[in-house]
């Protein structure tokens, strides 16, 4: 190749080479342009000698611009030069000055030391937010190796060298015979040059894990050659002769990852990570096939500090409350639920218009229906609902329409049905949609309301729309008393779940977690519905998604009792639009006990 220091590639000067691997040179360079440090990663030019490589650079290399995720490399640039008569294929990306997880590995290596548990967990969880994410854009790696996790300057692991592989195996496959990847790391198809998928950076996933736990490759030998017919053929050792000090359930983690068949490997990175989460990096013993692990309480608000759920803290804002008369009939009808014990009443909103017209806020509010229930609100009687949005009403849900960042409204939208009778239907929901960047907005039901104790089972069907960015979070808000006091569990756009607490400005992460997200399978896709319940047990909070127990933790209450309602947080990065909406299409409470006596709501505080 011709020699690149001390020239320029078009508007980057070639200062100094940092790396070289298998594919690609790196080299520290400077932008001219936009006079900052940046790292071009230069393709080896053997593997560029077929007709169609530039095309499938082209291709490859824009897919891989299209990748905006914290744990991914981005890239800034990427062109082809010819010089001397050879073309020279580049990439730019942001130069990180941290060192790559081989490093790390090779000096505690060197220095007779391990990783520690949390090391590793916060490693895995990293790559494997950068891959799900890939996976969903519909890339995959096809070279996740130590070299190509480098660790950024909060150190943060980020994925490199995205796409590469698939670049150059064109040439390499149909014309040598050999294999793209890094022998140590590569899954069994790879190592035949069989087509492979998302499941053979699953496959090299566990690799790294078994080298980080024990400190060596789970298959070794004198040549590339010899390592690749072991992952062909050779039995997967148990992690736990290695390390027994690690819980049993690794080794069964370490054969699923590493199954010789894709087929009977985790079928995504999210299970994967889930098994993981479970089994290996949790505070407890239990597992969740019995009952999900329980982390450890939750510290005073003025000793712990923690970030927001979209990855970086967020700003919380509650908007301005529309407000409106409290009719004379409704307190008629709370006194009457007092002295009779008639506490059920099913909550039904004035249907509102069709598309995105504003509902008419001077519309009066009444009761539909109420049926008997044991005990009564004088008594500390329950009070429960379901809305589907249809109907009449008798609360509002906060109403936004003329914000330029936040758009809150119930709506009706009449559909085409193709059938026989050409019928047409009329779905209804509570829509909530923010363009306001790295912000976290509560939407209440029947806003002042502090009715709803603990011991309650809250459900929300949620869906965010497919315009939103993938860090979109929702979720169901509980125990709302302030801007600053409340708590949340949520789901976001990437598949992931968590659970939160705000008390005195400060995001308190309840599991204990070294990473507020983690993976689950239970959530699907975004554009699918997915149902949120929280049961709120006084000191134990459970939450599901689609019937899934994904977590449970014991928590000391901060508060026993406040409003309920949605959450929706938008995207961190300012280089994408921060779109963010979702669709409500059922809310409920059920109450499990009566509210405390000193929880009462008065008259008062059921004007909303």
């Amino acid at each position: 190749m011709t020699e690149l220091l001390g020239t320029r590639l078009n508007r980057y000067e070639i200062r100094e080479r940092i790396g070289k691997g298998g594919m690609a040179s790196v080299y520290k360079a400077w932008d001219t342009n936009l006079e900052r440090w940046v790292a071009v990663k230069v393709l080896h030019a053997h593997l560029a000698d077929d007709a169609d490589f530039k095309t499938r650079f082209e291709r490859e290399a824009k897919l891989i611009a299209k990748l905006n995720h914290p744990n991914i490399v981005q890239v800034y640039d990427f062109d082809a030069v010819e010089r001397d008569g050879e073309l020279i294929y580049y990439m730019v990306m942001p130069y990180i000055e941290g060192e790559t997880l081989r490093q790390r590995m090779e000096a505690r290596r060197a220095n007779g030391e391990t990783f520690s548990l949390a090391e590793v967990a916060a490693i895995m969880r990293g790559v494997c937010a950068a891959l799900s994410y890939a996976h969903k854009q519909g890339m995959v790696h096809r070279d996740v190796t130590p070299g190509n996790i480098l660790f950024g300057s909060e150190g943060q692991p980020v994925l490199a060298d995205f796409g590469i592989a698939r670049m150059v195996e064109g040439a390499r496959i149909t014309r040598s015979g050999t294999t793209s990847g890094t022998p140590l790391y590569m899954s069994p198809e790879q190592s035949t040059g069989a087509e492979s998928d998302s499941r053979a950076d699953i496959y090299s996933l566990g690799v790294i894990l078994f080298e980080l736990l024990s400190s060596k490759a789970p298959f070794e030998g004198d040549s590339a050659v010899a390592i690749l017919m072991q992952h062909v053929n050779a039995p997967i050792p148990r992690l736990t002769d290695h390390v027994p000090t690690l819980p049993p359930d690794v080794d069964a983690i370490i054969a699923r990852a590493l199954a010789k068949a894709p087929d009977e490997r985790y079928p995504s990175v999210e299970a994967f990570l889930n098994d993981l989460e479970l089994k290996l990096f949790n505070d407890s013993t239990l597992r969740l096939d019995r009952v999900a692990a329980l982390s450890k309480a939750a510290e005073p608000p003025s000793s712990r500090s923690t970030r927001m759920p979209l990855q970086t803290e967020l700003l919380p804002r509650t908007l301005a409350r529309t407000r409106s008369a409290f009719p004379l009939n409704i307190l008629i009808l709370l006194a009457i639920v007092a002295l009779t014990g008639l506490s059920f009443i099913f909550f039904n909103l004035p249907a509102a218009p069709l598309a995105e017209e504003p509902s008419d806020p001077t519309l009066q509010l009444r009761p539909i229906r109420t049926r008997n229930y044991a005990g009564s609100m004088a008594s500390g009687g329950p009070l429960e609902f379901v809305d589907t949005f249809s109907g009449e009403r008798l609360y509002r849900w906060e109403i936004t329409t003329n914000d330029p960042d936040i758009y809150r409204n119930v709506e009706q939208h009449v559909e085409s049905v193709l059938d026989e009778q050409s019928s047409r239907i009329r779905r209804s929901f509570y829509r909530i949609r923010s363009t306001a960047l790295a912000t976290a907005f509560t939407s209440l039901f029947a806003p002042g309301v502090h009715s709803y104790a603990t011991k309650h089972v809250y459900e929300a069907d949620v869906i965010l729309s497919p315009q939103s960015q993938l860090e979109t979070a929702t979720g169901i808000v509980f125990r709302y008393r302030s801007e600053d006091q409340y708590y949340v569990f949520a789901i976001n756009g990437l598949g992931q779940v968590s659970l939160w607490a705000r008390a005195n400005g400060e995001w308190q992460e309840l599991r204990g977690l070294d990473q507020a997200w983690t993976l689950h399978e239970a959530v699907k896709p975004i554009g699918e519905l997915n149902r949120l319940r929280l049961v709120d047990n006084e000191v134990i909070l459970q939450a599901y998604v689609n019937d899934v127990l994904v977590i449970e933790v014991r928590e000391t209450p901060q508060w026993y009792s406040g409003s309920i309602g949605i959450y929706l947080a938008t995207t961190q990065s300012p280089f994408v639009d921060p779109f963010a909406e979702v669709r409500v299409t059922r809310f409920s409470a059920q109450a499990l006990r009566s509210p405390r006596p000193t929880e009462m709501p008065t008259l008062a505080a059921f004007k909303s």
